[in-house]
């Protein structure tokens, strides 16, 4: 049984084990996808904090006209970015179909203090995603393998098999005689097979909690809906969720109150946290959802508290607030973060970092010992 076991976590490792590799290397990148993007577009998004202090940022709805002028006539404005700090940037994202009839997602970045408008740019192209910024391109290729819903499925997969390989690794680690100490340690004067060996069992046997955590998260992202239903099994995981089907009142000739008059309503139900995001009106009936930060949250780059506000009453239709979340809404809201270590902030993100070489580690030290073995074997025919 420990013969066939050990086959089984072989072969598992080196087929599945090339895309974890992939995944980890594009992971650690990932994990400094804003820094590197920003690194890598100073002009679109690099720092725009004034040279003197006490600077205000202009009112939203001039940073919403300056972007949206600049928008293509066919477009469709969906969300806006506020400033994440001091020194950050406006965007509005918006959507044009493209020749293929498929969404083609845009981005217009603006000087949140001057309100000029830095540039525009294409971030998602379902036809084209090389030419896509680095980072999108780097985000799909780590959980799609630029290959569309198919190579989702297949990371889906692949990561599925990993964690039966971390769950036999460990059983054919763990000793079944002899004390845990050797099995913690590396073999005192052992020779370069045995340290390769040590080298390989101790990165798993070290790394498997982390690598266990990271891939299930994983999985649980990809397969959203099966994660959700099997949640929602024992515990609701909607909630204290916004409706998808919230509807603004008829207009009745009166014009929309615009994303400002959207985010102080918001401001006066919430007066803590910062402001983060504007989802804008899909039509007539369509509403505002304002996110606003929470201390204590456990997303940083996002927020998981949103409330919906009428269009042209600026009533408030909904809130959808983490601090009321169940057990099943909660599962779901630590996917993300866990994956990305932002859960833990910094260091959540350095042993994420680490985590991010484990699996390169393993491949290496795995295919080399095979190949080894393999020509052990071929030289005693």
């Amino acid at each position: 049984m420990r013969i066939a076991l050990s086959r089984i976590h072989r072969w598992i490792g080196l087929v599945a084990g090339a895309y974890f590799a992939l995944a980890g290397l594009t992971g650690v990148v990932l994990l400094y996808r804003a820094e590197l993007d920003t690194w890598l577009n100073r002009d679109l998004k690099g720092p725009s904090r004034p040279a003197f202090e006490g600077r205000a940022f202009r009112p939203i709805d001039e940073l919403f006209a300056a972007a949206k002028e600049r928008a293509p006539p066919d477009s469709n404005p969906a969300f806006i970015h506020l400033p994440k700090s001091d020194d950050g940037y406006f965007d509005l994202i918006y959507s044009r179909p493209n020749a293929h009839r498929h969404a083609v997602i845009g981005q217009i970045v603006v000087d949140p203090y001057t309100g000029v408008v830095r540039g525009r740019r294409i971030i998602a192209d379902p036809n084209d995603p090389l030419a896509e910024p680095f980072v999108m391109l780097l985000m799909h290729l780590h959980y799609t393998l630029l290959a569309g819903d198919v190579g989702e499925t297949v990371a889906g997969l692949a990561g599925l098999s990993l964690l039966v390989s971390l769950a036999l690794g460990l059983h054919l680690w763990r000793p079944f005689s002899g004390s845990w100490r050797r099995a913690l340690l590396f073999k005192r004067g052992a020779g370069p097979d045995r340290l390769l060996f040590d080298l390989h069992r101790l990165s798993g046997a070290y790394g498997a909690p982390l690598a266990f955590v990271v891939v299930l998260s994983g999985v649980c992202l990809i397969f959203g809906r099966q994660t959700s239903a099997l949640i929602d099994s024992f515990s609701s995981v909607s909630t204290n969720m916004l409706p998808g089907d919230l509807k603004s009142e008829p207009a009745n000739g009166r014009s929309p109150i615009g994303p400002s008059a959207a985010a102080a309503a918001i401001d006066r139900l919430f007066p803590d946290g910062r402001l983060m995001s504007i989802g804008l009106p899909a039509g007539p009936a369509g509403v505002y959802r304002v996110g606003k930060h929470v201390d204590g949250e456990v997303y940083q780059t996002e927020t998981k508290r949103v409330v919906a506000v009428d269009q042209y009453s600026g009533a408030i239709l909904a809130v959808q607030d983490p601090r009321r979340f169940t057990l099943g809404e909660r599962l779901l809201e630590w996917r993300f973060p866990l994956h990305t270590g932002e859960a833990f902030d910094a260091v959540g993100r350095v042993l994420m970092t680490v985590m991010g070489f484990v699996p390169i580690l393993l491949l290496l030290t795995g295919f080399i010992r095979w190949r080894r073995g393999r020509r052990r074997i071929e030289a005693s025919r």
